[in-house]
């Protein structure tokens, strides 16, 4: 065993997941491609800049201004799995012990019957089952009245992908004994499901609302489809009182 084994934890996190993108376009852009149709969408934004050439494309329809279709990301791009199809390996320090679950909520359900008080030693009136998952922020991407979002036109590409998401290992402070309850896994809310992105653990010393976020190797992952869309958010006008 190496000396920097002892306190080791490694972390492998894999499943179903990928790559979104959503960025602004024009309503010009919006009914342009509209028109032309999903499929002659789908070929432009695979090859923008051939494409363009080939079919005399005008150059203010031309959204992705000649780059990948990933490059339309000026509102939001991640990378991530799925939590609910994500499995969670967990290699302990000296590498002896290996913890597998099916996901996060099986580590999360553990404790739904945990007595009061029974995670002060992480942080006062600190309660597992409402922060062990945290939602970021939410992303829906449906037409009419959506409110995550201003009234305006957009593009949204995804890239579904199966694999390896989250690779990291950490040191934990001398002393300490990896606890699992200590593991805060940060989502976003996609389209009505839980989208992990990064994960955390409170270390000792970590204020419990603002943990070590844990950085990853990166991930191995197989592309097993893609799709890409375009929708319009109306709301209506609000009077103002």
């Amino acid at each position: 065993m190496s000396e920097d084994s002892k306190n080791t934890v490694k972390i492998y996190i894999g499943g179903y997941g990928g790559e979104f993108v959503l960025g602004n376009i024009t309503e010009e852009q919006h009914e342009y491609w509209t028109a032309l149709g999903s499929e002659e969408l789908e070929k432009y934004c695979w090859d923008a800049c051939d494409y363009v050439e080939e079919n005399r494309i005008p150059e203010d329809m031309d959204f992705l201004e000649g780059e990948g279709w990933h490059e339309c990301d000026n509102i939001e791009h991640c990378y991530g799995c799925d939590l609910e199809n994500a499995y969670i390996d967990i290699d302990l320090p000296g590498g002896e012990e290996t913890i597998n679950y099916d996901d996060a909520y099986a580590i999360r359900d553990k404790y739904e019957d945990a007595e009061e008080n029974a995670f002060d030693d992480i942080g006062k009136d600190y309660w597992l089952e409402d922060e062990m998952i945290r939602e970021g922020k939410e992303i829906y991407t449906s037409e009419g009245n959506n409110y995550c979002y201003e009234p305006g036109h957009y593009f949204t590409a995804y890239s579904s992908e199966k694999g390896g998401f989250i690779d990291c290992e950490f040191e934990l402070p001398e002393g300490h004994e990896f606890d699992e309850r200590r593991l805060v896994f940060n989502t976003i809310d996609l389209d009505g499901n839980d989208f992990l992105n990064t994960i955390s653990y409170i270390m000792p010393d970590d204020d419990p609302n603002d943990p070590t976020e844990l950085d990853s190797m990166g991930g191995d992952t197989t592309g097993k489809g893609w799709e890409c869309n375009m929708f319009e958010i109306t709301r209506p006008v609000e009077d103002d009182e």
